[in-house]
Formats: C-alpha cells, sequence, structure tokens
C-alpha cells in the first residue's frame, strides 16, 4: 500500500507539470493572436483600386499592344513586359489568364499617373491626393517609402523618395 501511494504522488505531479505546460503554451499563443489581431486592425488602408499608370489598371486584362516581352526576368506563373516607347515601365502579368498583377516605374518622367505621383514630382502631391493613411518607412541611407495599402482589394502602392522627390513606383496585386 506504500509504494502505490508513492506511484499516485508521483504521477500527480507529473499532471500538475503537464497542466503548466499546456497553460504557457495557450497563454502565449493567445499572446500572438492577440499581436496579429492587433496588427491587423491597425494597418492603414486606403481605396487605391482606381490608380492608374500609363492607363493601366491592376487586375484587369492587359492589352500586349506596345510591350515586348522581358525575357531578363523569370518568374513561375508570371510573364514581365517593358513598354516599347517607355523603357522604364515594367508589368507585371500572369500568364493563365492575362491579367495586370503589377507595374513598375523607374527613372521615367513622362509617364503620367492619375494621382499626381509620377517619377521626379514631389512626394508631397502624391501624399495630398491619397490621404494620409501610409506607412513611411527608411530604406537604404538617402531613401524613404510611403506605403498605401488597400486590404479591401489586396492592393500595394509603394512610391520610394529622396529629397522629397519620387524615384520609383511599385503597384502590386495579391
Amino acid at each position: 500500500m506504500l509504494y502505490l501511494n508513492k506511484y499516485k504522488e508521483r504521477v500527480t505531479s507529473v499532471r500538475i507539470q503537464n497542466r503548466w505546460v499546456v497553460f504557457i503554451l495557450f497563454l502565449i499563443c493567445s499572446f500572438g493572436v492577440l499581436i496579429g489581431l492587433y496588427q491587423y486592425r491597425h494597418t492603414k488602408t486606403v481605396d487605391l483600386s482606381n490608380l492608374e499608370i500609363n492607363d493601366i489598371k491592376l487586375n484587369e486584362k492587359f492589352d500586349k499592344k506596345g510591350y515586348e516581352v522581358n525575357r531578363k526576368i523569370k518568374f513561375d506563373r508570371f510573364k514581365f513586359y517593358n513598354s516599347k516607347a517607355h523603357p522604364d515601365l515594367t508589368v507585371k502579368v500572369r500568364e493563365k489568364d492575362n491579367i495586370v498583377k503589377g507595374i513598375i516605374l523607374v527613372r521615367d518622367e513622362k509617364i503620367h499617373t492619375n494621382f499626381d505621383g509620377g517619377i521626379g514630382s514631389p512626394i508631397n502631391n502624391a501624399i495630398e491626393n491619397l490621404g494620409f493613411g501610409y506607412k513611411r518607412t527608411k530604406v537604404g541611407n538617402d531613401f524613404s517609402s510611403v506605403k498605401y495599402i488597400d486590404r479591401d482589394n489586396h492592393l500595394k502602392l509603394n512610391l520610394l523618395y529622396q529629397d522629397l522627390e519620387i524615384k520609383r513606383i511599385e503597384f502590386f496585386s495579391k
């Protein structure tokens, strides 16, 4: 009988330790979920569905007229096209349904946008037109970035600038 009591005490102490381990794991998981929800709810969102760069909108059919395939960029399920008139304009197109999924613009000041944010234009013009729901980050030594996110339409606009002048525009869809 004495031996059974010792065995029972040992089993009880192991069960108590297991309960503490499960409780601590539950707390850690709960804390992680709370941080994720906080981050999701406090991400600023802006409607980017009407934005156009060189009369191209995201998530619409791509007209290949005036564009040539960029063979230097290889990516599964996507093709990249460069404009013949503006070689610094790159368009990312999903192969299976020919839908525009991204636009990258570098160095070409002649391409117009419908948000007053072309290359070489002041970043303040774009911010005034798009609103103040952006996130500003430092990129490298000299560059800064203004990022707009549209959670409803799954779009992201990234404006890289230096000395308050836009140098690069990246506009992507999921």
